[in-house]
Order: structure tokens, then sequence, then C-alpha cells
């Protein structure tokens, strides 16, 4: 049960041995502004790793130290009244449309969802298809029905295999030989913590998520049906079954990878919506009250400090649903775009390693 060496943390061709970097399942190389100016780890944390309370507290309680500067230059002024109100009305305004998000979020997850009884038994034969595919290329029955323990019985499947293809080939020529030990050294220690990751992961944490974003079964793919291809005459009858064993596993690998994307992401929505009205409406409320009443506040003639804080925590209120937002669709973006060209044997240049590519070119 491979994860994929090729996963994308390797920078090289397989045929380098060169190791990749150290992320929770065999990462693409990545040439990210936020590497090249040596905060990746700090881009990763935002983007994708980070909790995303955490995120949204840590955008709000910058929006509260700006504010609190902005009164201290006297850019924001708490003494007036119709300045604040008029800030005020201008954020609940720009919190309407958030409704529509809400609703349309809703309607893309609940569009998922409807169907005649004649789609929702279609949808239970092509899953239990796909299950006795999966048992009869692993081995495994039955199939684990947590996805987390579905993936590791997978990716252990994929790497057993090429082991197994490694010592049918102990006797093969040795370019052949030295080719297909370059992939198992660039893939097993991949497949490996790729498989550790999994082990006590639950899905609907990232953990589960980084495994299938960074695993690069198209990269693997590639390859393996370049070794098939180079080498056909060599190969042994053994050798070759073993390839296309890997080559099936590779595609049950990759439909499990979008599948397993696609529900998390359909949580990440779900759960996105429900925070947006979690927040909204209080904020909404808070507000419209500092609206109406800011103006009599003001009349109590409070130190100027209470109005300043008064002031800071109102915006930094006002601002949490765009914070919240900001802090969700980074992460559902994100893993959009990695995954965007991700189909088959079809990669992303930029997702290849350098030297593969060089390969490819020469070739």
């Amino acid at each position: 049960m491979a994860d994929d060496g090729a996963t994308g943390t390797t920078d090289a061709d397989p045929t380098t041995g060169d190791d990749a970097d150290d992320r929770p399942a065999a990462s693409q190389p990545d040439t990210s502004l936020g590497n090249r100016l040596g905060v990746g780890e700090l881009v990763q944390w935002m983007f994708l790793y980070g909790d995303r309370w955490v995120l949204s507290v840590l955008l709000l309680a910058g929006v509260f130290v700006a504010t609190l500067a902005l009164i201290q230059v006297d850019l924001v002024t708490p003494a007036e009244a119709g300045d604040i109100t008029a800030i005020s009305a201008a954020l609940i305004g720009g919190m309407l449309p958030f409704i529509t998000v809400v609703l349309a979020i809703n309607q893309l997850i609940l569009s998922e969802e409807f169907g005649s009884t004649g789609t929702f038994l279609e949808r239970l034969e092509e899953t239990r298809e796909y299950r006795e595919r999966i048992e009869d290329h692993t081995g495994y029955r039955p199939t684990p029905a947590e996805p987390a323990a579905f993936l590791r019985v997978l990716i252990e499947a994929k790497r057993r295999t090429a082991l197994g293809l490694q010592n049918i080939c102990q006797g093969a020529p040795a370019d052949l030989r030295g080719d297909i030990e370059a992939f198992i050294a660039n893939t097993d220690s991949h497949d490996e913590r790729a498989m550790d990751t999994l082990e006590d992961a639950h899905f609907g944490t990232f953990e589960v998520i980084s495994v299938i974003l960074h695993y690069n079964d198209p990269w693997q793919l590639q390859i393996v049906r370049r070794l098939r291809e180079r080498n056909r005459i060599a190969l042994s009858t053994d050798a070759d079954r073993q390839l296309e064993r890997l080559e099936d596993l590779l595609h049950d690998i990759h439909v499990a990878r979008q599948y397993f994307k696609t529900v998390y992401m359909q949580q990440e929505l779900a759960d996105l919506s429900k925070i947006l009205l979690y927040v909204g409406f209080p904020t909404l409320l808070g507000g419209a009250f500092i609206v109406v009443s800011y103006g009599n506040l003001l009349a109590l003639e409070l130190h100027p400090s209470v109005y300043a804080v008064v002031v800071a925590t109102t915006i930094t209120a006002l601002f949490s649903p765009f914070a919240v937002l900001l802090a969700y669709v980074l992460r559902i973006a994100t893993i959009a775009r990695r995954t965007a060209a991700d189909f088959g044997p079809f990669v992303l240049q930029q997702e290849l390693p350098e030297e593969e590519t060089d390969a490819g070119d020469s070739s």
C-alpha cells in the first residue's frame, strides 16, 4: 500500500532518488512566493493547516489593533457620533449580502442531496461496484467504511505491489532494475508517512485532507506507464502483470482522493454557512444598536478610552463575518487550486519535479 512517493513532495524524477520535504504525505515542490520569501510554513498554516477559528480570531485581533491605532492618530474620531454611525451603517450594509452567500452555499450543498429513488439506487450500485473493485485489487475484504482507513488500505496495497515488483525484477536487466529501485526509493518513505498519518486520523480533520491533497498519484501513474512502455521487451510476464496492478491501484487511489476531497469541501461549506449565521445575526443586532444609541452614549461623557474601546470593538465585531469568510475560503480555494488539474495522468507542469519534466522533454 504505497503512499506515493511521487506524491508531490518529491523534487526529483523517480530516477534520481532525491528526498522530498517533510509534509504529512509527500507533497509536491512548492515554488510559491511564501517559500521564496522564507515564510513558507506560515503561509501553509494560513492557507491550509491552521485552525479556521484561530485564524479568524487573529484577523479580528489585527482589525482591533488597527482601529485603535487609527483612533490614536485621529483618523477615526470616537467623539464624533456622525462618523461612527456612518462607519457602522456602511459595515452593516456590507453584511447584508452574506445572507445571499449563505443561501447560495446551502443550495450548492443540497443540490447534491436531492434526487429520485433511481438516482440513489444508481449511486448505491456504483459505490458497491467500486468497493468490490477495491477488494479485488487489494485482497482486503470487506473494505473499511471509515474514509481514512479505506485510503490507508489502498496506499498500503499500492506500496506492497511496488515492493513486489522490485522483488520480481531482481534478475532483470540493470537499467530496468535501476529504474524500479529509484521509483521505490522515491515513493516508499512517503507511502509509509502517509499510512502513519492516516492510522489514527478521523475524516473531517485536516490530517486526512493533507494526505489527499499532497498525494501525487497522477505523477506516479505517469512514471509507471513510462516504465512499462520503455521496458516492454525486458519485462517478464509477472513484472508486466505487477505494473498493470500498480496502475489499477493508482487509479483507485485517485478516485478515492477526489471523492473524499469533494465530501470534505462540502462539509467545510456547510460549516461556513452555519458559522456565518451564528456570527452574522448577533453582529447585525450589535451594529444596529450602536447606530441608534451611540449619540446617547456620548452624552454620558465617559472617559475617552472607553469610547475608543467601544468603537474598536464595534468595528471589529462588524468585520467578523468577513474574517470568517476569508479564513474558510482561503482553505477551500487553495485545495481547489491545487487539485484543479489533478485528473488521471494529467498533471500541471509546475507540479512535476524539474528533473522529470526535463527527462520527458528529452525523450
